[in-house]
Parts: C-alpha cells; sequence; structure tokens
C-alpha cells in the first residue's frame, strides 16, 4: 500500500486541542515536581540547573496527533455518496505518555516508557437536491471510535543551548489497539418518487497489532519544560475484523446485508503520523 499523508490535518490538529486542557495538563505537570525520594527508581528531586541534564528522570507528555487509520468496507456507489473497500481516513486524537529517562553520558540518554492514543470523531455530511433547491437530499455520518497503548524506547541527544535545548530523538513503538468504525448514509428522496431512497449502515469493529518508528525534536527549557515534535511511519497488522449491517441501492429493492466475522486475520497495513504536544522533566 503507498504512503501518503496530508499534511493539513497537521496543522488543523493544532488548532483544534482545547486551551482548557493544555491548562489542565500545565497544572498537573508542574504539580509533579512536588514529589520526591532518594531511591533511583523512584520520582526524584530533580534539581532544574545547568546540570539537569546529566541525571536521569522522569517525563509525562499530553499531545494531539493526527492518525492514518486504513478502513476495509463493503463498496458501495450511491448517488451521492461512495466507499471503496480499502481507504484511509485522517483521524485526530489525544495521546498521553509516560516515560523514564536514562542519562547515558556524553548528551546521549535512552528513554523507557508507554504511551496511550484515544480518539473519537463524528463527521456529518449534508448532500442538497440541486445547487439552486435549499433542500436537505441525503446525510451521511462518519464515526471512528479507536484506543490503543504501546510501550516505546527512543533514543536521544541533547544539543546545549543557553535558553532552550534542541533534543532530536529516534523513537520505536511496539503496541496494540482496537476500533469501531460506524458509517451511516441515506437519501430522503423525493415526493412522489418511491424508488429514490438509498441508504447504507455498515459497523466494522477490528483489532490490531503494530510497531512504529519515529523521527522527531524536543525543545527543552531551562525548568524542563518541553514541547515536542514527531513523525511517525507505523506498520499496522489487523488481527480480529467483524462487519455487520446493510444497504440498498437506488431503484433496488434489494437490501444486502452484512454479518462477516474473522478472528485470524494478518492484514497489514502501512500508514503515518503527526504529532505535537507539551510535557514536563520531574
Amino acid at each position: 500500500m503507498s504512503f501518503y499523508l496530508d499534511f493539513t490535518y497537521f496543522f488543523e490538529i493544532i488548532f483544534m486541542m482545547k486551551f482548557s486542557k493544555l491548562l489542565i495538563a500545565i497544572f498537573l505537570f508542574t504539580s509533579m515536581n512536588s514529589f520526591s525520594a532518594s531511591n533511583f527508581m523512584e520520582f526524584g528531586d530533580v534539581n532544574f540547573g545547568r546540570d539537569f541534564k546529566e541525571k536521569s528522570k522522569w517525563l509525562m507528555t499530553l499531545g494531539g496527533g493526527v492518525m492514518q487509520y486504513p478502513t476495509t468496507l463493503p463498496e458501495f456507489t450511491g448517488e451521492h455518496q461512495s466507499y471503496n473497500e480499502v481507504e484511509n481516513y485522517n483521524i485526530n486524537g489525544y495521546e498521553l505518555g509516560f516515560a523514564r529517562d536514562f542519562y547515558l553520558g556524553h548528551q546521549f540518554s535512552l528513554s523507557l516508557g508507554g504511551n496511550i492514543f484515544y480518539a473519537k470523531t463524528l463527521d456529518k455530511t449534508i448532500g442538497k437536491a440541486a445547487e439552486d433547491i435549499d433542500f436537505d437530499y441525503s446525510e451521511a455520518r462518519e464515526s471512528f471510535n479507536i484506543k490503543s497503548g504501546e510501550v516505546t524506547v527512543a533514543f536521544n541527544y541533547l544539543f546545549d543551548y543557553r535558553i532552550v535545548d534542541v533534543q532530536p530523538f529516534i523513537e520505536f513503538g511496539f503496541g496494540r489497539g482496537e476500533s469501531t468504525i460506524k458509517i451511516e448514509y441515506s437519501t430522503l428522496g423525493l415526493t412522489g418518487d418511491d424508488d429514490s431512497s438509498e441508504d447504507y449502515d455498515v459497523e466494522v469493529d477490528e483489532v490490531y497489532n503494530y510497531s512504529r518508528v519515529a523521527l522527531g525534536v524536543n525543545f527543552i527549557s531551562y525548568k524542563g519544560f518541553m514541547s515536542y515534535f514527531k513523525a511517525s511511519v507505523t506498520q499496522m497488522v489487523i488481527a480480529e475484523r467483524k462487519t455487520t449491517g446493510e444497504s440498498n441501492l437506488r431503484d433496488d429493492t434489494t437490501i444486502i446485508s452484512y454479518d462477516l466475522s474473522n478472528n485470524d486475520l494478518s492484514e497489514s497495513h502501512t500508514v503515518g503520523t503527526l504529532s505535537v504536544g507539551i510535557g514536563s522533566y520531574f
């Protein structure tokens, strides 16, 4: 499958992230600095001076991202709406990460942690009967509910600057997720035209495993607050899929029912993800 990513969705997710959630995240990150202990694997009271960079520390991040999700749907060609058998959808969601950053020496560090991703979207499209007629002739609803969890390992190198440090990294992730996709499309028909209506009502539930590699950069302030940007390429393997629903076309009284289930799939897709967020070392 060819690799494609629409960068307009990356800029969209930046503006779609709610300002209130960012304030809550900043408050939580700041509060974490109050924890202290002396043991290595316990939360440390890190002195965020010039020497904090040469210590192992914890990192918590909160961000937003846009991911490509490959869908496999029953093919349908309607008057106002069509669905291909295989198609990539761009899904906006949120991710929360937690990691331990181990200092290795000479500005190198190794981060071990985990991320969770959650997305719930609903797109609605209204089709008019004609350009000069203000009549809602068709309606399409496309909803996605995706959640996943992963373990991560990242290799980092820090460029030490006076105000903001720059830390490029390469990150590897291995995880598992599940999704529910609902597509509802119907036409209302016109008065006196009994055969003009058409419907497509399908739900697809999937379980998938994935591995990914990402290139990114952290921007770290003197006090330990940071922001990040990363781009990932993900190898996704669909393990289970269940498809239910029905459809019928215009001028056709035949209703096609779908009730398909496969718990032994090994369907591979290569997709992309862009992420941006904030965080804090503590």
